[in-house]
C-alpha cells in the first residue's frame, strides 16, 4: 500500500512593498526549503498588499485550500500592518488585548526606554490563537490549530524573526500536529556544462528516474544541479544518482550540501597545503567572499584571506598555497574570460576559461570558475 499523501501549504507573504519590488521575497523561499524538508508540498505563494478587505479574502481562500497557511509580515505596530485584522475578520472573531502580552511587551521597552502607544496593537490577540515568543523582535506570532481547519501560523516579516520563530515554535508544532511524511531528497551538481548539454546527456534518466521519483534541473552560480526527490523509497533516489554518476563523470564536484569553495580547500589540503590565500583583479572581491564563506564539512587547507588588484604583480598573504584570478574583457563575440592560476607549494599552470552572466551574477561565477579549476587540477588525496 502506498504512502498517504503529504500535507499541502501555501504561504501568504504580506507587505505592499513586495508588489512593488522595493523588497525581496526571501521569507518564501527559505519557507519553500523547511516545508520540503519536513515533507509538507508547497503549492502556492501569494504576495498580498497590506489591505484588511483583501487578506480576509485570502485566508478564507487558503484555508479551504491547503492543510497549512504560513503567513509572514503584517505583524507591526502601524496603522497598515493589518495581518492579525484580516485573519481576524476571516474567522469571525474579536480582536481583544492580552494582558500577558502587554507586559511583555512594556518590559521589552522598558529595557530600551519608552513604549509608543502604537505597540499595543501587537498584544491584540484573537481566542482561538496562541501567542508565539519572538524573543529578538517585538511581534509575537499566532499559532491556530482548531482540529477541522488547516493550520494557520502568522510570523513576523523581518526574516531573522520568522527563520528563529519557525524553527523554534511552527516546525515543531507541524511535526506534531500533521506526522509529515518525509521527503528523500539528493541533489548532484556539476559545473562547466550547461543545463541544455546536461539534459541532452542524461536524457531518459531525467524524464524516467525511477518509480516514485520527481527530478529537477536547476542552473546556478556554481553550476548545473540535478535534484532526485521521493517519497517512497530512498534507495530510489540513492540509484538515479549512481546512474548520473556515471555518465557524469568528473563534471561532477558535489552533492546534497557540499560547498564549492570548501571542496577546492580540501584538494589544497590533499596537496599538502595547510594555509589558502587569494589573489583576484577586477572581480570585487568575488573570490574571496566565496572562500571566506566555506562550509566546512571535514579537514581542509584555512583560507588565510586574498587580496583585491586591478594591476601589477599578483600578491596575496603568505600561504602555502594560492589562487589568482583575473576576469578578462569580453572578446569580439560578446564573451566572457577569467584567468585562473595556482601557485605556492604546489603550481598549476595557468589556463583560460570561459564563464556566462552579466554584472554580479557574471563575478560570482568567475570566482566558481577558479575554485572548479582547483578542484580539476589538484588530486583529492
Amino acid at each position: 500500500m502506498g504512502r498517504p499523501p503529504a500535507p499541502q501549504a501555501v504561504v501568504l507573504s504580506v507587505g505592499s512593498e513586495l508588489l512593488a519590488g522595493e523588497t525581496v521575497d526571501t521569507n518564501a523561499a527559505f519557507l519553500g526549503g523547511r516545508l520540503r524538508d519536513l515533507g509538507v508540498d508547497l503549492t502556492e505563494v501569494r504576495q498580498l498588499p497590506d489591505d484588511r478587505a483583501v487578506l480576509a479574502a485570502a485566508f478564507r481562500q487558503a484555508g479551504g485550500a491547503a492543510d497549512i497557511v504560513l503567513v509572514t509580515g503584517g505583524l507591526g505596530p502601524t496603522h497598515d500592518d493589518l495581518t492579525r485584522e484580516g485573519l481576524a475578520d476571516a474567522l469571525g472573531e474579536k480582536l481583544a488585548a492580552d494582558p500577558v502580552l502587554e507586559d511583555e511587551l512594556r518590559e521589552r521597552f522598558g529595557r530600551l526606554g519608552s513604549m509608543p502607544a502604537t505597540n499595543l496593537r501587537q498584544a491584540m490577540r484573537i481566542p482561538s490563537a496562541d501567542a508565539l515568543p519572538n524573543p529578538i523582535g517585538s511581534a509575537p506570532g499566532w499559532w491556530l490549530d482548531r482540529g477541522t481547519e488547516a493550520v494557520i501560523a502568522l510570523m513576523p516579516g523581518v526574516p531573522s524573526e520568522m527563520r528563529r520563530m519557525f524553527d523554534e515554535q511552527v516546525a515543531p508544532r507541524l511535526a506534531g500536529r500533521l506526522g509529515p511524511v518525509p521527503l528523500h531528497v539528493r541533489t548532484l551538481k556539476t559545473f562547466g556544462i550547461g543545463e541544455s548539454a546536461v539534459a541532452e546527456l542524461l536524457g531518459p534518466l531525467l524524464e524516467e528516474p525511477g518509480d516514485g521519483v520527481i527530478s529537477g534541473i536547476y542552473a546556478r552560480d556554481d553550476g548545473v544541479h540535478l535534484r532526485f526527490t521521493t517519497r517512497e523509497d530512498p534507495a530510489a533516489v540513492d540509484a538515479a544518482a549512481a546512474r548520473v554518476r556515471q555518465v557524469m563523470g568528473d563534471r561532477l564536484w558535489g552533492e546534497d550540501g557540499d560547498d564549492l569553495a570548501f571542496v577546492a580547500l580540501t584538494r589544497f589540503a590533499a596537496a599538502g597545503c595547510a594555509t589558502v590565500a587569494s589573489w583576484e583583479a577586477d572581480t570585487g572581491g568575488a573570490l574571496l567572499a566565496a572562500l571566506s564563506a566555506a562550509t566546512p564539512t571535514g579537514p581542509a587547507a584555512s583560507y588565510v584571506g586574498g587580496v583585491l588588484d586591478s594591476g601589477g604583480a599578483p600578491a596575496a598573504p603568505a600561504a602555502d598555497g594560492c589562487v589568482q584570478l583575473s576576469l578578462l574583457p569580453e572578446d569580439s563575440r560578446g564573451r566572457s574570460r577569467v584567468r585562473v592560476a595556482v601557485s605556492g607549494r604546489v603550481a598549476v599552470p595557468r589556463e583560460e576559461l570561459r564563464i556566462h552572466g552579466s554584472g554580479p551574477q557574471r563575478l560570482r561565477r568567475a570566482a566558481f570558475a577558479a575554485l572548479d579549476h582547483v578542484r580539476r587540477s589538484l588530486p583529492p588525496g
